[in-house]
This record gives structure tokens, sequence and C-alpha cells, in this order.
């Protein structure tokens, strides 16, 4: 009996460990302390950790603009397209606010450009309204697609 309750314990005590690294990294890749999300990710942080809004690090990082952070996350196995609970990924999140060395960050790591957020916005689409025209040059020259594209392949394949 005692050595079950022995191992309950270290089984709890690990889950916990678990969740206050991967809530320790949301809050660094948050503040861009890319020294402690080195750390984290080195004692068994999740990459793919998301906050309480369902928001992946990497889709935090995509928010913030931080390339070190992001590339930190990618390098770790960090799923490039995981997206928040709004459907946002790293990609339409860096599209929106203009951060072009995560978007090239994202783009050379094979990142899907044309997934669409909740909302049915695409990284080009929140790039073009954000008035971040560069950015949705190297958007389209990547291979996304503008959505008026999209809706007449459609209609052709009808």
């Amino acid at each position: 009996m005692f050595r079950l309750m022995l191992f309950f314990l270290l089984f709890a005590t690990g889950a916990a460990h678990g969740a206050d690294l991967d809530d320790q990294l949301l809050a660094a890749v948050s503040a861009g302390r890319t020294g402690q999300i080195s750390d984290l990710l080195a004692q068994g942080a999740d990459a793919n950790a998301k906050n309480a809004a369902g928001r992946p690090a990497l889709v935090l990082a995509g928010f913030s603009g931080n390339v070190r952070s992001a590339r930190l996350l990618v390098n770790a196995g960090a799923d490039i397209n995981a997206v928040d609970s709004a459907g946002n990924s790293a990609v339409i999140a860096a599209s929106a606010f203009g951060h072009v060395d995560v978007l090239d960050l994202l783009v050379s790591a094979g990142a899907d450009l044309n997934l669409k957020n909740a909302a049915g916005q695409s990284a080009l689409m929140r790039a073009t309204l954000s008035g971040h025209v560069q950015l949705a040059e190297k958007l389209k020259a990547a291979g996304a697609v503008e959505e008026a594209a999209e809706e007449t392949d459609g209609e052709k394949a009808k």
C-alpha cells in the first residue's frame, strides 16, 4: 500500500511539474525571454503548450513578433500550423501585425500559408487588411493564394 501511495505521489508531482514548466514557458514566450525559453525547453516544457485561452506558444510568438522565441519553439518541435481557439495560426498572427522575420521563419519551416481562422481570414487577408503590403507580397510569392483566386478555382472544379 505504501509503495502504491508513493508511486501516485511521484506521478502527481511529475505531472504538476510538467504543467508548471509549460506555464513558465508560456510566460517566457509572452515576455520574449529567450534564455528562459531555452532552459525550460531543455527541462522538458512542451513546445506545443497552450495558455488558458487555448493559444499555443508559437502563436504567442507570432503575435509578439519575437523571431528568436519562435525559432526556439520551431527547433523544439512546435507544430507550425497549430491554431488558437479563434483559429489563428502563428502565420496569421505574424501577418496581422507585420512581423516579417517571424513570417520568414515560418515560411522556411513549411507552415501552411492558406489556413483560415474562424472568421474566414487567411494570413494574406490579415496582412492586406492591416496595410502590410510588402508582407502580403511576400506571402503571395511564397504560395499564399488570394481569396478571389480560391473561389474561382473552386467554381472551376464544380
